[in-house]
């Protein structure tokens, strides 16, 4: 009875758990088809990514080339003197034209050596039209030279020509040499700053009016020429709006009678000291700061 049992027990184990016997022996056939089906699918893969690479330059080109990434339109934002054809030339982008060529970085820096030219920015949008953006500089004041005239930015930046028929009712900047301007940290670009300085905190003082010009004396430092009284005004290379500050007194003595004068300086902290022409005593008046 126990080898019927037993027997008995090990016909429902083959019965039940026959196919998942862990002792079962794994069966070579299965695992080489496994394998075969996967190199097939790898084989198959590679062709694909092989003849994608194959033939992506013909995609490439007939897309780059076809009529519907045709430049229609490029379309200029900017206020100021220059004018749109001559932004579009600039940067060097056309009408039918493949947008795919339009190469922004290069237009930009096309741009941007332009006089006038502070910014640039360009940008595509498919499939057929190119944004141009620029900004220009402001002129603040006019740089004299020997000979020859310079638009001067805010920020000190020497940026074009003053032609004949361009607008000169700005400040002068004088005093000034074309070896001055060698470099940022050259006298001549630090002296142009300054004067913008100056000519800023100048257009706030009471009193003052018009500046017509900013001398630059290497020695004596700047030297303000407002358009009413025509008298130079020694200022030097600092504290601008402290110095300014004393002249409206010094102004209204001398308000009907500024033909005597000569000139007026600043350099001393606290005083100003008031030229005149000869046979006139010169003045100083000395003021608390």
């Amino acid at each position: 009875m126990a080898g019927a049992r037993g027997s008995i027990r090990r016909n429902l184990v083959s019965r039940f758990f026959g196919a998942h016997n862990r002792r079962r022996r794994p069966r070579a056939g299965g695992r080489d088809a496994r394998l075969g089906i996967i190199v097939r699918y790898g084989l198959a893969a590679a062709l694909a990514i092989a003849a994608g690479v194959g033939i992506w330059p013909v995609v490439r080109d007939a897309v780059r080339s076809h009529p519907y990434f045709a430049v229609r339109e490029v379309v200029v934002r900017s206020r100021g003197r220059l004018a749109p054809d001559a932004l579009r030339a600039a940067a060097g982008i056309e009408s039918g034209m493949s947008i795919w060529d339009v190469d922004g970085p290069a237009a930009v820096a096309r741009l941007r050596r332009r006089p006038w030219v502070r910014s640039a920015r360009v940008t595509r949008e498919l499939p057929h039209r190119v944004v141009i953006q620029v900004r220009e500089y402001r002129p603040a004041a006019i740089l004299a030279l020997t000979g020859r005239l310079y638009y001067v930015a805010a920020n000190g930046r020497v940026f074009a020509d003053v032609g004949s028929k361009d607008p000169h009712d700005l400040p002068y900047v004088t005093g000034l040499a074309e070896a001055d301007l060698g470099g940022r940290e050259a006298f001549g670009p630090r002296a142009i700053r300054r004067a913008l300085a100056l000519l800023r905190v100048a257009g706030h003082a009471p009193g003052l009016g018009t500046v017509s010009e900013v001398h630059v004396d290497r020695l004596r430092g700047l030297v303000l020429l407002p358009v009413r009284p025509t008298v130079p005004i020694e200022v030097g290379w600092a504290g601008f709006g402290s110095r300014l500050a004393l002249l409206p007194p010094v102004l209204a003595a001398w308000n009907g009678r500024e033909a005597a004068l000569t000139g007026v300086s600043l350099l001393f902290d606290g005083e100003v000291i008031v030229r005149t022409r000869p046979g006139k005593a010169a003045a100083r008046r000395q003021t608390r700061t």
